[in-house]
């Protein structure tokens, strides 16, 4: 199949949801393509599928309706749900509560042969809105699982990883990670990726043993950024929207053997065993404890770290491939009346 994804941005939106299950339907025999961009001689590019992830604004709805007249098949992805936007997130919450937005995502849905989505609940949502809907989990590229850890380095960094329209979740934990940070002065840094060090410290996060890096473009260098924590921190709220994510933090902590504490909500607690291969919060003082734990015992580290890191297996592109291959032949449903 020729198969274009037209992603929605070019940060992890675009590269779980685009970049990344191009390259894997490329190794199956397909020709897919991705970017944020459709090519102006889309027509004549021959496409079979394209795949839009969250089309809703005027310009690329009108597109959409073009390519389902020329007979492309369409399918829509979504990987939040935009439905239950938390107004903490102003910019998205603004741009989503626009009933020409919300509507017009409505009717791209209606459109869409087949509707994809990264998670259960988050289609839940979507099948009030279309009878085809297809979960296709994200996956990262199997070469990760092989990089080796030092499970006792001199510094231990605790990290967290997020950006400017997730950094309000961060407070659930700023004051674990505030005394952490002092537990063994030298001995244990917190370093925090996405977000800058102005922010971190509007969040409440200060003192010599945090650091902001900041956002980080390109993926791989993120990857490189967070594969350097020791110990990683996911924090969220119990919020409808949440409940709706994919356990992205667990995807990219598992695969590089990082043991992980996050919030004690829908998509972590799917893919955590307490104890096992993580770790999950239900009370603010329990990020502290945790994190003590973990800081203090190597063996502990390595042992939750390896657990994750074994079952990372089943979230390897290579593993994941043939699952977007049927979600983009699935036969849509007929409604009849």
């Amino acid at each position: 199949m020729r198969i274009h994804f037209w992603t929605a941005d070019n940060g992890g939106s675009g590269l779980y949801r685009g970049v990344l299950p191009a390259m894997s339907l490329d190794w199956i025999g397909h020709r897919p393509s991705a970017g944020g961009q459709l090519p102006e001689d889309w027509r004549e590019q021959g496409f079979d599928v394209v795949v839009g992830c969250r089309v809703a604004k005027p310009g690329p709805s009108a597109t959409w309706r073009e390519m389902r007249d020329e007979g492309i098949r369409l399918v829509l992805d979504l990987d939040d749900d935009y439905f239950h936007l938390d107004p903490s997130n102003a910019v998205a919450y603004r741009l989503w509560s626009d009933p020409k937005m919300r509507q017009g995502l409505i009717d791209n849905i209606a459109l869409a042969d087949v509707v994809t989505c990264c998670s259960e609940p988050l289609a839940s949502v979507l099948r009030d809105y279309h009878d085809t809907v297809r979960v296709v989990p994200n996956g990262l590229p199997a070469q990760h699982l092989g990089q080796p850890r030092d499970h006792n380095p001199e510094q231990l960094s605790v990290g967290w990883a997020g950006t400017a329209s997730t950094v309000h979740e961060l407070p659930e934990a700023v004051r674990a990670l505030n005394r952490i940070a002092q537990y063994r002065p030298g001995g244990v840094a917190v370093k925090l990726v996405g977000i800058d060090p102005r922010t971190a410290i509007g969040c409440g996060l200060r003192g010599k043993g945090v650091g902001a890096l900041g956002w980080v473009p390109n993926f791989g260098q993120y990857l490189q950024a967070v594969s350097g924590f020791d110990v990683w921190v996911a924090p969220y709220r119990d919020t409808a929207f949440n409940r709706a994510k994919y356990p992205t933090k667990f995807l990219e902590s598992s695969i590089h053997g990082i043991p992980l504490i996050a919030s004690d909500v829908e998509p972590y607690r799917r893919v955590i065993r307490h104890g096992e291969n993580g770790f999950l919060v239900r009370r603010e003082h329990e990020w502290g404890r945790y994190l003590k734990a973990l800081v203090d015992d190597p063996e502990l580290r390595q042992r939750i770290g390896m657990t994750a890191r074994a079952e990372a297996s089943g979230s390897i592109l290579q593993a994941i491939n043939r699952q977007w291959e049927a979600a983009l032949q699935a036969p849509a449903v007929e409604v009849v009346g």
